[in-house]
């Protein structure tokens, strides 16, 4: 019985703490060669909540205006917002930054919705912050279509990072009436064999 009182306060407590989910893996429609899509997610940039500005921190597209970025976070996550750090000065200049971002969720990876339009900012001078765009899905994956940039011939980002809390377990009261369940159980069983 205090097993299953702690594996509910424990699975309570995680369902409530939000923060920076981790992201298992993220691929892109292409890359340039010399960078790596990895960078969006490995925090390689970033000095506390700032972009170093640093090229060898970010991704770029081969040669396209548009693209798009998929992210897999492993399984089912409430999500709430996404912290974006734009492209930014550093090599070859701010162009280069997204301008119009479309953002997509799903639960299989098959079948997607949308989630919204969002223009994202050049930032000024390095190091830069992040902007924030507001989700609020429930998905395993999320899609980012770059539709559109500030100019250049390659299109690119620093990092992505993104909010919320692992998908809802089932009710609290559900719980509960398991618990009464299986201690039901072994009453019973003691009775039976007194």
């Amino acid at each position: 019985m205090r097993k299953i009182v702690w594996l509910f306060t424990y699975l309570i407590a995680s369902s409530v703490n939000a923060g920076v989910i981790s992201i298992s893996n993220v691929t892109a429609s292409s890359t340039w060669s010399t960078y790596n899509v990895d960078n969006l997610i490995n925090g390689s940039g970033l000095i506390g909540s700032l972009h170093s500005g640093e090229y060898t921190g970010k991704w770029m597209t081969n040669n396209t205006v548009t693209g798009s970025l998929l992210f897999d976070f492993g399984s089912v996550f409430d999500l709430t917002s996404s912290s974006i750090w734009n492209y930014g000065n550093g090599c070859c200049g701010i162009d280069r930054s997204v301008k119009d971002l479309s953002a997509e969720y799903s639960i299989d990876g098959i079948t997607f919705f949308a989630i919204g339009d969002f223009i994202l900012n050049q930032p000024v001078g390095d190091p830069f912050a992040s902007e924030t765009i507001a989700l609020n899905a429930s998905a395993q994956y999320i899609r980012f279509n770059l539709n559109s940039n500030y100019g250049s011939a390659y299109t690119g980002l620093s990092e992505v990072q993104f909010n919320g809390t692992a998908a809802a377990v089932p009710e609290p009261t559900s719980f509960v009436l398991l618990a009464l369940g299986i201690a039901g159980l072994g009453f019973s069983r003691k009775k039976k064999i007194s």
